[in-house]
């Protein structure tokens, strides 16, 4: 039993949904409370009108044209959006309605809950505007990547390749993103080093800087510089990769020929050097045997001179030369023994 206060008219008259029932042809037959507040009207008001008359101009086309032929070809009709109307403006809210035919198959009833979902309304409209934007962002991103002379590309979370830029494309050719994610283009020579280097760049995070070549549809090797940074996001945290490539094989190619040259001019001055460092070594070994002969004899006439009785005076003089003698021919002797072993 229902207490006094919460009879069936209460119950229905105060659910938090509208309900409605009406003939095929749109007269209202009942309406709760709910939906008078809604439609801002009373009761008597709405039952003077049309169901059609209390929808905007698009929904009451549209229940025409969609959704009263579907109540006459099946019996339910489930969360059909419409915009009704009221004195402080119009609403959005989802009818479900069902149908009754007499024993003739003919419709004569229809009994309708209204949900108001002017919330949800807005929430999918800010959705929708914040699609918008981020769609019009990425627009202006692939517009000015592909107008930059730079190849450009990104890069997920997890390393797959997730967009190139026109560059790439007519560099490459058409090519599928696991092309770019296995580093397809790279030279071989160049690939393992690459793919080790990004893989602990993934791990740690830090930038990628790598000068390699790339092979792209002219078959030609050429050199690249590339760059890829980390994209962090407001907690700091990397959201994805972004990737540059430079072409620099001019600046390359100048730069080994450069190195090729410098390495030449290296090898011919070490040349040059080594001829005249023989030459002074056989002019050493020359001007050594020709101080040799005079010391040779200065020598000889010392030991004779050991042998004759000099004066005590004469012997300090003579002491004084021999020792000179000596040193001399010990520095010569110490000057030409490292000539002549380089020599041999």
């Amino acid at each position: 039993m229902l207490n006094d206060n919460l009879t069936s008219d209460f119950l229905y008259d105060n659910l938090p949904g509208g309900f409605i029932s009406y003939q095929p042809g749109g007269k209202i037959l009942r309406v709760n409370e709910t939906l008078s507040k809604w439609l801002c009207l009373s009761i008597e008001e709405i039952y003077q009108l049309n169901f059609r008359s209390i929808l905007n101009k698009a929904s009451g086309l549209y229940y025409s044209m969609v959704t009263d032929p579907l109540l006459n070809l099946q019996s339910t009709v489930n969360e059909i959006s419409l915009t009704f109307k009221s004195s402080q403006g119009e609403f959005d809210a989802l009818l479900n309605a069902v149908s009754y035919k007499d024993d003739q198959g003919n419709l004569f009833l229809i009994n309708a809950t209204v949900q108001k979902i002017t919330d949800r309304k807005s929430y999918e409209l800010a959705l929708l505007l914040e699609k918008k934007h981020a769609d019009e962002e990425r627009r202006k991103f692939e517009f000015l990547s592909n107008t930059v002379p730079n190849q450009i590309w990104n890069i997920a979370l997890d390393g797959e390749c997730i967009y190139i830029n026109k560059k790439v494309r007519d560099y490459f050719g058409e090519q599928p993103m696991s092309f770019y994610t296995d580093f397809g283009g790279i030279a071989a020579a160049d690939r393992e080093r690459c793919q080790s280097t990004w893989q602990r760049c993934l791990e740690t995070g830090k930038r990628f800087e790598e000068e390699v070549r790339l092979i792209g549809v002219s078959k030609k090797e050429e050199w690249f510089f590339i760059c890829i940074e980390p994209y962090l996001n407001r907690q700091g945290y990397i959201e994805s990769w972004f990737g540059s490539g430079t072409n620099i094989h001019k600046q390359k190619t100048l730069q080994i020929a450069n190195y090729s040259s410098f390495k030449l001019s290296l090898s011919s001055a070490k040349k040059t050097l080594d001829e005249n460092r023989q030459l002074f070594i056989n002019m050493a070994l020359n001007h050594s045997h020709m101080v040799r002969k005079p010391l040779a004899n200065a020598l000889g006439l010392l030991q004779l001179l050991e042998d004759e009785d000099l004066p005590e005076t004469s012997k300090h003089l003579f002491n004084m030369l021999q020792l000179s003698i000596q040193e001399l021919d010990e520095m010569i002797k110490i000057a030409s023994n490292p000539l002549r072993t380089q020599t041999n």
